[in-house]
């Protein structure tokens, strides 16, 4: 009896690997949408300056967060204590800088 030769894992292979390609092009999309969102609000005042303001942190947090996920593979297994710790470090460091501040 001979071993039937399986052809699936390499197919296997070929989908995950675009759909890691798809991930990347849509989060690096994403990120030249939000950069293009941010040059327009600064170069066109559609909004006071505060809400302006607002407006690119929120996208830069995006952009920061997609960055973290998609390009530095923090949504593979394995790193659960890398992103709680990250988050505790942006914890701290937004604590100390409202401190500082209000000082």
């Amino acid at each position: 009896m001979k071993p039937s030769i399986n052809h699936r894992p390499a197919q296997m292979k070929k989908e995950r690997e675009r759909s890691k390609v798809t991930k990347y092009m849509i989060s690096f999309f994403l990120m030249i949408a939000f950069t293009a969102l941010s040059f327009y609000l600064v170069a066109v005042p559609l909004f006071d300056a505060n809400t302006t303001f607002w407006v690119i942190m929120i996208a830069a947090l995006i952009q920061a967060i997609l960055q973290l996920f998609a390009f530095m593979h923090l949504d593979q297994k394995g790193y659960g204590p890398v992103i709680v710790m990250m988050i505790f470090a942006v914890v701290i460091a937004g604590v100390s800088a409202v401190g500082i501040v209000l000082m």
